[in-house]
């Protein structure tokens, strides 16, 4: 049981890191975007809150079920809108054990200008490979969470939402941070290349495919 608490009490001081290193790096604000996470193989979860990304603790995060259903969270605090979403790909995915559901500025504003994100570099065409977009939903609704949940099937390692922001998934906290930093990056290399040259010079497909399962 100590090892356990341990463990948990890790994982809580993870995802309060991850958002506040989000939350410096503009990719979420004060009260928009949300991660999740949990330990492999539980059927429960630790989520962000109604409390200011930028200061957010472990006090602040509330624990949730499959359910839907509060476990534990202090007086005042309620989990983020967005639980559904989070619950709906926890139970569609058994290898996913974090969320990170992000504003991402540019990755956002490209999607909303119908822009497609193209494999400008090696990493981004191998990564491109597991995106797939959701169409709009309300924020918070379970259509969004159906919606999402069934495009996160098949391997897909982010989601982008209509009109809404990215959304991560890992194998653990850091994977899924990892995701949406990659995909942001991306979108600004791919912004500066059409302002400088007016196009988006793209990694050959052949190439792509003599990367495949290169790490």
């Amino acid at each position: 049981m100590e090892a356990l608490n341990g463990e948990t009490e890790r994982l809580k001081k993870e995802v309060c890191l991850a958002v506040r290193q989000l939350f410096e790096r503009g990719l979420i604000f004060p009260h928009g975007g949300n991660v999740s996470a949990r330990l492999p193989g539980s059927s429960e979860y630790w989520i962000t809150s109604n409390v200011y990304k930028g200061w957010i603790q472990p006090q602040d995060l509330v624990k949730m079920n499959l359910k839907g259903e509060v476990l534990e969270a202090r007086e005042g605090v309620k989990p983020s809108i967005e639980y559904p979403m989070h619950q709906a790909v926890y139970e569609r995915r058994e290898d996913v054990n974090a969320v990170v559901h992000s504003h991402s500025p540019v990755t956002t504003g490209l999607t909303l200008a119908g822009v497609e994100l193209q494999p400008i570099t090696a990493e981004a065409g191998l990564l491109l490979k597991k995106v797939k977009t959701v169409p709009f939903a309300p924020p918070g609704s379970q259509v969004l969470a159906e919606k999402a949940a069934k495009q996160a099937e098949g391997g897909t390692l982010a989601l982008l939402l209509q009109g809404h922001g990215v959304v991560g998934l890992g194998r653990n906290v850091l994977e899924a941070v990892g995701v949406v930093e990659t995909l942001e990056g991306l979108a600004l290399t791919q912004f500066f290349a059409m302002l400088a040259a007016g196009r988006v010079p793209t990694i050959p497909v052949e190439a792509l495919k003599d990367l495949e399962g290169v790490e």
